[in-house]
């Protein structure tokens, strides 16, 4: 009987994601055994800085990588997006497990209209891109806005604001309703590269990594790889505003980005179609880097 170590981190939308996980092992391979170690990263103890220049690259995952390569476990569950795009030396992301909904979505204290926003409506979020997608609508107030999914959610109401932006797989996972929640269209809001994903990370050539890899999703593995390939060849870190969703039709990947300079004023976006999803993410990072230095 095979019996596996879990790194997670401890908040409750990282738990629920890899009790997930362990339970799809489970069902995959019967009498798997799984013992889970709560690990903190930077994320969980500097709970007060914002995502600026200054985050250290892996806030979320690093601690948990360290695990990995220093064998106090034997694979660790996270966000996708949280990933950085350099591989860490001796670890693999040896599964992709079918991905969730991929929009962000708003949740405000009344009913919103997207196309007829009120003049100086103040909405809570500490992504770059977020902020240049939203005030793209208008005159709007961007309010910086740190902690887990719950507490973002409350501040809505505690701190008085008129919204806040949030990932709608997140609220999904964690069974989060709220009675005003407007999906933001992903062809004007296009979201966060791999978000919606969970990457399953393993030491290579390991025991671990051929288990995990019994739940993995080709076509979701497939659209992420594109959107990692774009965001790798951007070299952009947490503060710069880009997005990237890919989707997949038969043999080939449909890429559509956005890129911002980075104080959010200039805007180049578009799609790039073909087999290879690394390259195709590769081809268009190339083209809108350099729209944006024409335009900048």
């Amino acid at each position: 009987m095979t019996q596996l170590r879990v790194g997670t981190r401890g908040s409750d939308l990282a738990l629920w994601q890899t009790r997930w996980v362990c339970d799809r092992l489970r069902e995959a391979h019967p009498g798997l055994q799984i013992d889970e170690t709560i690990i903190k990263t930077h994320g969980d103890t500097a709970k007060d800085q914002l995502f600026s220049a200054d985050w250290p690259v892996g806030g979320f995952v690093k601690a948990l990588e360290d695990a990995l390569i220093e064998e106090r476990v034997d694979f660790a569950v996270h966000s996708y997006k949280d990933l950085q795009t350099a591989v860490t030396a001796g670890l693999i992301v040896a599964a992709v497990p079918k991905r969730v909904a991929v929009q962000d979505v708003l949740l405000t204290r009344s009913r919103f209209d997207l196309d007829n926003v009120p003049a100086n409506f103040k909405i809570a979020t500490s992504s770059p891109r977020r902020s240049a997608q939203l005030r793209r609508l208008g005159v709007i107030e961007i309010v910086p806005i740190r902690g887990n999914l719950p507490t973002r959610v409350a501040k809505l109401q505690r701190e008085n604001l008129d919204g806040v932006v949030l990932a709608a797989a997140g609220l999904t996972r964690l069974g989060i309703e709220h009675p005003y929640v407007t999906d933001l269209p992903t062809d004007r809001f296009v979201p966060s590269p791999a978000q919606g994903a969970l990457a399953i990370q393993t030491r290579a050539n390991t025991e671990a990594a051929e288990v995990v890899a019994a739940i993995n999703h080709e076509e979701s593995r497939r659209r992420v790889e594109a959107e990692r390939s774009f965001l790798a060849t951007i070299e952009a870190g947490c503060h710069v505003p880009v997005g990237a969703l890919a989707e997949v039709d038969g043999p080939n990947v449909s890429l559509h980005a956005q890129l911002f300079s980075e104080d959010g004023v200039h805007l180049v976006e578009g799609v790039e179609t073909g087999p290879d999803p690394v390259e195709i993410g590769r081809k268009l990072a190339e083209r809108l880097k350099s729209e944006l230095e024409e335009v900048s």
